[in-house]
């Protein structure tokens, strides 16, 4: 962070006036404390200063989408629309597999900001960027989070979505070019997502995924869909995925079988 970045009073500081070491802790306070509104417009500014640190102005839409303002989620879709080449690409690595983690900080702030939309009139702005947020599913990292955004409120406007990604995801796993994280999980968590809304369409894609990809990783990811599932086209589903898997992959689905 650059000396005398603005950055550090608006999310390296509480509201009390007290310096934090995780800018994470000042936007979930947020939630709590309604003096946050008063940092919203110089966040704005770092948002839109060209000249700034490419850091910082990704903190700022983190916290602007966290907060659920429409500039934040503008930019959250603008970033997914060119992801190679928005300004803050690079700016955090994932450890594991050294490639760019910042979408995984954006799809977060799907879900935290969830609650707020109601009363700041951007509920469509959410979707919209999720929606951005899920075409690149399959070519961008998100670990858990953007799966886990996918909730029985904010998963049916981009259900239809969905298929088209995971199939194109299957696509670069057989075709390539494979990406160098772990993309079968990924698509595994998505499609278990979808099992509360439309479980045979979770159970049709997880066979797909699972004939090109048995890996105990995915596989039991994959158990999900038959943990959530409540018809029997899980449960034939759970047949199937211990057919295909290994030991720890059966024991997955043992379990997940003896959660429904």
């Amino acid at each position: 962070m650059p000396v005398g970045s603005p950055i550090r009073e608006l999310l390296f500081t509480d509201f009390d006036g007290k310096p934090v070491e995780d800018p994470d802790d000042v936007i979930t306070e947020a939630f709590d404390d309604p003096r946050y509104t008063a940092r919203i417009e110089p966040l704005r500014a770092v948002l839109g200063d060209e000249s700034a640190d490419p850091y910082d102005r990704f903190l700022a839409c983190c916290a602007l989408a966290s907060w659920a303002e429409r500039d934040g989620y503008a930019a959250v879709a603008a970033a997914a629309a060119k992801p190679d080449q928005v300004v803050w690409h690079g700016a955090l690595t994932d450890h594991r597999y050294s490639v760019d983690e910042t979408f995984a900080h954006l799809a977060g702030t799907m879900y935290l900001s969830e609650d707020l939309t109601e009363a700041k009139g951007t509920e469509a702005d959410r979707l919209a960027a999720l929606r951005a947020l899920l075409a690149i599913a399959d070519e961008q990292y998100f670990d858990w989070r953007l799966a886990f955004a996918l909730n029985a409120k904010s998963l049916p406007p981009v259900l239809d979505l969905l298929p088209e990604v995971v199939r194109r995801g299957i696509r670069r796993l057989t075709d390539g070019p494979r990406p160098s994280f772990d993309l079968g999980t990924q698509l595994a968590d998505l499609i278990a997502a979808a099992t509360v809304v439309d479980e045979s369409l979770a159970v049709e894609l997880g066979m797909e995924l699972a004939r090109v990809d048995a890996s105990v990783r995915t596989t039991t990811h994959l158990a999900a869909v038959v943990a959530r599932g409540k018809t029997q086209v899980s449960a034939t589903f759970a047949e199937y995925l211990k057919s295909v898997g290994d030991a720890g992959a059966g024991e997955a689905v043992d379990e997940a079988i003896s959660e429904r």
